[in-house]
């Protein structure tokens, strides 16, 4: 199958760094991560195939507004510009896991595209200074990742999750990169279990 312009630039990016290290397999995700010196950070990523078409994947993931019910400690978000899932920016607060630690925010520019041969997709990055800092809360440095989405058949598609982080703060280091590494599965996962209520919920 022929990838669209969308997903070819999506894999020239990819590629272009190179230097992916395997980091295992967990509940069906594979797992690969990269050391970005330039950034000072690293980039993660993870490759599973769902049992959903592309159309129903793309409008749930590239959708930052309600985040909270997807990825773990996002505890509010904002839309401040644009129409999710195409083109928006949006203010994320995540929650601290542990009390010693402080609450993170970030902004973020989300751009998304959806192809006619079903392919589609979106990036995102940080913004500096978009919103004034608030009081208490660490304003994360760096934000970046990607979700590739592939049509396999009508009823399948291969989804891929890329993620580099700077959580700002005095955060170790090494409790970061292995954070990183552990928290995508988990997305990977609520993304399923969204995608397999909405296929029952007569509603839908």
């Amino acid at each position: 199958m022929q990838l669209s312009p969308f997903l070819v630039l999506v894999a020239l990016a990819q590629a272009a760094g190179g230097g992916w290290t395997a980091a295992g397999t967990k509940s069906g995700v594979t797992l690969a991560f990269r050391d970005d010196p330039q950034l000072e950070v690293r980039e993660v990523r993870a490759t599973t195939d769902l049992p959903f078409p592309a159309a129903r994947v793309f409008p749930l993931v590239c959708d930052f507004t309600h985040y909270g019910t997807l990825v773990s400690g996002v505890q509010e978000t904002k839309l401040i510009s644009g129409n999710a899932p195409s083109a928006y920016e949006v203010y994320l607060r995540y929650a601290p896991r542990f009390l010693v630690v402080s609450a993170r925010d970030v902004v973020v520019r989300v751009q998304g595209q959806s192809m006619p041969d079903g392919s589609s997709g979106c990036h995102w990055t940080d913004l500096k200074e978009r919103e004034p800092e608030r009081k208490g809360i660490v304003r994360m440095p760096l934000l970046r990742g990607s979700w590739t989405i592939e049509p396999l058949d009508v009823m399948r598609s291969r989804v891929v999750y890329q993620v580099a982080v700077n959580p700002g703060g005095r955060l170790p280091g090494w409790l970061v990169r292995r954070g990183a590494v552990s928290a995508l599965p988990d997305v990977i996962e609520q993304v399923r279990r969204r995608l397999e209520r909405e296929s029952h919920d007569p509603r839908q």
